[in-house]
């Protein structure tokens, strides 16, 4: 089983498209993750806030390694399997699905 984890910055909800002006990022996240999961079944998607699950920020070494060297602004972070994809923005649904069928 494969897994994608998303290490996201704070944000005023655990979606993040809430509050008078919505992220389109976030948006489309969302629309993937929901598309990854009903495609994907064997894809287990999980989305970690630094305010919210910190610890889980520090248990992959190069997260931690990441946020260390660049602070927050290095957010999201974006892994596959424990593997580092995309920093600083979400990966696109493409990009993804190459993770999950390569």
């Amino acid at each position: 089983m494969k897994k994608i984890e998303f290490f996201e910055p704070p944000m005023c909800c655990s979606t993040g498209i809430c509050g008078p002006s919505v992220d389109g990022a976030l948006v489309r996240l969302i629309e993937n993750i929901e598309r990854i999961k009903k495609e994907y079944p064997n894809v287990e998607v999980v989305r970690y806030m630094i305010t919210q699950q910190p610890l889980k920020f520090r248990e992959n070494e190069e997260v931690y390694r990441l946020i260390q060297d660049n602070s927050q602004k290095v957010l999201p972070i974006t892994t596959v399997d424990g593997r580092v994809i995309t920093t600083h923005r979400y990966p696109s649904l493409e990009e993804l699905e190459q993770q999950i069928k390569g």
